[in-house]
């Protein structure tokens, strides 16, 4: 029995190989050499997204999974190698798709921002007609501390009818925004919060 090219060919990758700190600095240096190295790593992290992103749109877009001894996308990312979840998948074809081909940023520019915060964004701005103001959109968003960028999402995007339920600091309560039009509220009666 031959093997296939994918069982002849397994690389061999650390993922330290490129991090490591020498052991024997003084204390002051290995601590800025060990934030040096952090700093790198979470870069190559913030890139790192879009690239998997384009390869695996590659991948996808040009079956080039067949080569690869899969019958289709779903099984190539589910391989023991890869072992990518859809959704992950998904969403880092989506932000390359979107943000690089549709709108054609900068990636260097597009990798500052959690890819996360840019695959919660998409469905927001492609509403946006003007491209000035999907711009506008990107850069007051990506501007905004996590918990501000969530809410503004959920109440940009939130049109199926659900409560979005925060704490107020500025008030120091909390508060229930909700869709006059689509939410359906059900009285509870009286009730004490404990």
């Amino acid at each position: 029995m031959t093997d296939t090219y994918l069982e002849k060919y397994q690389p061999k990758t650390s993922i330290f190989e490129h991090f490591e700190v020498a052991s024997d600095l003084a204390p002051t240096d290995k601590a800025f050499k060990t934030w040096e190295k952090l700093l790198a790593a979470k870069r190559g992290h913030d890139g790192l997204f879009l690239v998997i992103g384009k390869l695996l749109k590659d991948i996808r877009d040009q079956q080039l999974y067949k080569h690869l001894d899969y019958p289709d996308f779903k099984q190539f990312l589910a391989s023991e190698e890869l072992s990518f979840s859809r959704e992950k998948a998904y969403m880092c074809i989506k932000v390359y798709e979107y943000y690089i081909d549709v709108l054609q940023l900068d990636p260097e520019s597009v990798n500052k921002m959690n890819v996360s915060r840019l695959s919660m964004m998409v469905p927001i701005l492609k509403k946006i007609e003007d491209p000035k103001e999907v711009m506008r959109q990107i850069e007051d968003m990506s501007s905004l501390r996590h918990g501000d960028f969530v809410r503004q999402v959920k109440e940009k995007s939130n049109r199926d009818g659900k409560p979005t339920i925060y704490y107020s600091e500025e008030y120091a309560k909390w508060v229930v925004s909700y869709y006059g039009s689509n939410t359906h509220l059900n009285d509870l009666g009286e009730f004490v919060a404990v």
